[in-house]
């Protein structure tokens, strides 16, 4: 693809963007402060494989179950982001400016960057490892997922981070399969050893206990079964994340939200 097509292609995904915005501002406004004492999750919906509205899992999901883990109430938070993340950045907290969603805010305070988000709120609501070498352990997984997350998301946008993977199908298809070939089965390696390096793999990634690392590995596993279900079916290397996934999602908290009205659908590319 030459700059010019590209340009071209970048041109009309503004427009697609400016043209749903209407559609993304419903619901609580990002504009609006969070009412005292009140958790806020700042996501917006996402878009499927045709450029529909139907979705809003994605990077938000691995905060979402946090949240419902821990049992904390929170709102989300949809409308208006663009205006609140890119052109009315006075409204954001002065001491605490942040870059795009997700975000979390209360009160004064507001944060970005998922694994960030994820950490803090683990810290907050006792799901953090406290052991220094655990947490250490913990912290190194949670880059890994998230590693993992944002290497495929760029496979599905090798023209420009910024177009839609619409625009972009054709050039995407020979990353994408490079990435199921080689990265894919990389990481999944990766963390079926951590986790089997733990009581053997029967529980959790650290400790006796969950943490925020079994979460955030449980959604990256939840979004890549979404994502090539065939994939994930056939692989047959990975016995012990398979069947933490089964006991991460019958897990009381999660069995509930995952029936609830709560949880959102993946949008079914990009690994969102």
């Amino acid at each position: 693809i030459t700059m010019g097509e590209a340009e071209k292609k970048q041109d009309l995904n503004d427009e697609k963007i400016h043209g749903r915005t209407s559609k993304k501002n419903q619901g609580l406004s990002a504009l609006e402060p969070p009412p005292p004492g009140q958790w806020q999750l700042l996501y917006w919906p996402a878009f499927n494989s045709e450029g529909k509205l139907c979705a809003g899992a994605g990077r938000g999901e691995y905060l979402r179950v946090l949240f419902e883990e821990a049992g904390v109430p929170y709102e989300e938070v949809n409308a208006h982001l663009s205006d609140y993340f890119w052109t009315k950045l006075e409204l954001q907290p002065e001491h605490f400016p942040v870059l795009a969603p997700p975000a979390i805010r209360k009160d004064n305070f507001a944060l970005s960057q998922t694994p960030v988000c994820a950490k803090y709120l683990a810290t907050q609501f006792g799901l953090y490892p406290e052991d220094p070498l655990d947490a250490a352990k913990a912290e190194q997984t949670v880059y890994t997922v998230h590693e993992y997350i944002a290497e495929g998301v760029a496979a599905y946008h090798p023209v420009k981070a910024s177009m839609s993977y619409v625009d972009q199908k054709e050039e995407a298809k020979p990353y994408i399969e490079a990435f199921k070939r080689e990265r894919l089965p990389r990481y999944f390696g990766n963390l079926e050893r951590i986790l089997k390096s733990n009581n053997g793999g029967s529980g959790f990634f650290i400790g006796d206990t969950a943490s925020y690392v079994d979460f955030q590995v449980m959604v990256a596993l939840q979004c890549t079964a979404n994502q090539w279900p065939d994939i994930w079916a056939a692989k047959s290397d990975i016995p012990l994340l398979k069947a933490f996934l089964e006991r991460m999602e019958a897990r009381p908290k999660m069995k509930a939200y995952l029936a609830s009205s709560r949880r959102k659908p993946f949008a079914g590319d990009s690994l969102m």
